[in-house]
C-alpha cells in the first residue's frame, strides 16, 4: 500500500468517516452533519479510494467498518476530538442571544422530577436554545456518550470509560407511592402483605429494594412490572398497589394529585446519581452552562 501524503487529504473527510463510524448510516450521518445523503456518499467514495479500502461495507440495515477503518478512528478519534476542543473553548456563548441545539440523556425518572426546572431555566435564561431529551438507563447512558448522541447524560452510572468527565450529583433514596385512602401510615407487615409493581428496565419482578428487604429477612409480593415510572399514576389509580420509586420521582408525581408519598417503614437503600460528559465538551461554554443548570436542576 503506497503513502497517502497529508496533502491529499481532505479533512473535511475526516470529519464524515467520523459521523459514519458512530451512526453506521449514511442518511444518519448526513443528518448529523447538516449534509446530503450524496454529499455523504461522495466523502465515502473519496476516503474509499484514498485508503484503498472499503471502511464500512453494509450489513443488513447497517454499515460495519472494517479492520482498516477502526485502525484509522483509534488514531484519528483522539485528534479530531482535541481539534473540536480547542474551537469550542474559544467559542463565544451569549445565553440572552444564543440558538444551541443541546442533548442530553436522562432515566425515566429524572425527566419527570428534573426537567420542568431545567425547562424554566433555558426560557429564563437561553429562550434561543432547543432541547432534545434521550431516555437512557446505566446499560446504555455511556454508550449514547461515546457515540455522540447526547453531550452529558444523569444516571446511575457503571462501568465508566476512563475517558469520560464525571461529577457526583447527590444521593438518592426511594420512597413508598400509594393511591388508596387509608389513614395512616404502613407498617414493614403491612408492607409486606400488599400488592406491589416494580418499575424496571430489565422486565423483572426483583430490584434493589427486595434485596434490602431479604437482609431482614423479609418479602414483598411484587406482581407486575412496567419499564417507565410515568405509567405509575394511571397504574395505580384506583388500587392498592404500592409503588417503590426514588425519592425525587415519588415527590414529584405525589405533587401532580392523585398519589401520596410516604418515607418507607424500613431504611431505604441508597445509589448514586451521577452526570458524566463528553471530554470534547469540558471547556465548551455552552455545555458548562447546560451542565451547571442540570446540576440545578436535580439539586433544587
Amino acid at each position: 500500500m503506497k503513502p497517502v501524503e497529508l496533502n491529499r487529504i481532505d479533512l473535511n473527510l475526516l470529519t464524515v468517516l467520523a459521523a459514519l463510524m458512530r451512526e453506521r448510516h449514511v442518511s444518519r450521518a448526513a443528518e448529523r452533519l447538516n449534509l446530503g445523503q450524496p454529499a455523504v456518499s461522495h466523502a465515502l467514495a473519496r476516503l474509499r479510494e484514498l485508503t484503498g479500502d472499503p471502511l464500512l461495507v453494509r450489513q443488513g440495515r447497517v454499515m460495519e467498518p472494517t479492520a482498516r477503518a477502526l485502525a484509522l478512528m483509534q488514531g484519528l478519534g483522539p485528534a479530531l476530538a482535541q481539534i473540536e476542543a480547542t474551537f469550542r473553548a474559544q467559542a463565544d456563548f451569549e445565553p440572552a442571544r444564543a440558538a444551541p441545539v443541546f442533548r442530553i440523556g436522562l432515566t425515566d425518572d429524572l425527566q419527570i422530577a428534573m426537567l420542568p426546572r431545567l425547562l424554566r431555566a433555558l426560557a429564563a435564561e437561553v429562550p434561543g436554545a432547543k432541547l432534545v431529551t434521550l431516555t437512557v438507563c446505566y446499560r446504555n447512558a455511556m454508550r449514547y456518550l461515546d457515540q455522540g448522541r447526547v453531550s452529558a447524560v444523569m444516571s446511575f452510572l457503571k462501568d465508566l470509560p476512563a475517558d469520560a468527565k464525571v461529577r457526583k450529583v447527590r444521593t438518592a433514596r426511594f420512597a413508598l407511592l400509594r393511591a388508596d385512602t387509608a389513614p395512616g401510615k404502613l407498617s414493614l407487615d403491612d408492607y409486606c402483605r400488599r400488592r406491589h409493581v416494580l418499575v424496571t428496565y430489565a422486565g423483572d419482578l426483583c430490584g434493589t429494594v427486595d434485596e434490602t428487604l431479604g437482609e431482614l429477612g423479609r418479602q414483598r409480593d411484587v406482581v407486575f412490572s412496567v419499564p417507565q415510572f410515568g405509567s405509575l399514576p394511571a397504574v395505580l389509580a384506583g388500587t392498592d398497589l404500592l409503588a417503590t420509586v426514588p425519592e425525587h420521582v415519588a415527590l414529584a408525581l405525589s405533587a401532580q394529585g392523585g398519589l401520596r408519598c410516604e418515607p418507607l417503614p424500613f431504611d431505604s437503600p441508597d445509589y448514586q446519581l451521577r452526570m458524566a460528559w463528553r471530554a470534547v465538551t469540558d471547556k465548551d461554554p455552552a455545555q458548562v452552562w447546560l451542565r451547571k443548570a442540570m446540576l440545578r436542576a436535580a439539586n433544587d
